[in-house]
């Protein structure tokens, strides 16, 4: 990772949330002796999806359109390809996608969804995504978010709509007290990066 990460599109210059933070990479940190890895995954490109989970032309337009299956149970996700589609509410998700293609995304949506009752809306660089990777990564984030993050109450798998200190999350467990990617709108990211150092240190 490096200080600054830049993207061009249409002549516009996209930067992480966290480009002011001198050497920003990605830090190791202990908890209690044990060790993780703080980073961001950046500049990804994310859409909020609202539409009838109880239609099966919705569902299958967008699993046409996305290759993920629609999640209809409460804070599960479905992920493929280096898509993440999370259920945020009974008619509301959220789809993460690598940087460049929600563009094309949107689009193949606007399409297979034509005559239906939906909505697609492009959250363009507002919000970004912290990585917290290693043997304490549930300790270190346990420290400012009420969730049970031990592996029999949040297995991988598993998402959540939470808070960590005083920012609003979306946290998702990849490998159970492991591995965990945490979303967070972009005015409140530059803060939990550096509350999580700080809780690390």
């Amino acid at each position: 990772m490096t200080p600054k990460e830049n993207t061009t599109m249409t002549n516009v210059t996209l930067e992480s949330p966290l480009v002011g933070i001198a050497g920003l990479g990605k830090r190791e940190l202990t908890v209690d002796g044990r060790s993780c890895l703080l980073g961001e995954i950046a500049l990804l490109d994310m859409l909020t999806l609202r539409g009838d989970a109880t239609d099966a032309g919705f569902v299958s337009a967008v699993l046409a359109a996305t290759g993920l299956a629609l999640p209809v149970v409460a804070n599960t996700a479905s992920v493929g390809e280096g898509r993440q589609l999370f259920w945020l509410g009974p008619d509301e998700w959220l789809l993460k996608l690598p940087g460049g293609t929600g563009e094309a995304v949107e689009a193949a949506l606007r399409a297979a969804l034509a005559g239906k009752h939906f909505s697609v809306v492009s959250m363009g660089a507002g919000s970004t995504t912290l990585s917290v990777q290693g043997p304490a990564a549930a300790d270190l984030l346990s420290r400012g978010c009420p969730l049970d993050l031990h592996a029999r109450s949040f297995p991988a798998g598993s998402l959540a709509q939470s808070h960590i200190a005083k920012a609003n999350v979306v946290l998702y467990c990849l490998q159970a007290e492991q591995s965990y990617e945490v979303t967070v709108r972009r005015s409140f990211a530059e803060y939990l990066f550096k509350w999580l150092c700080e809780a690390g240190s």
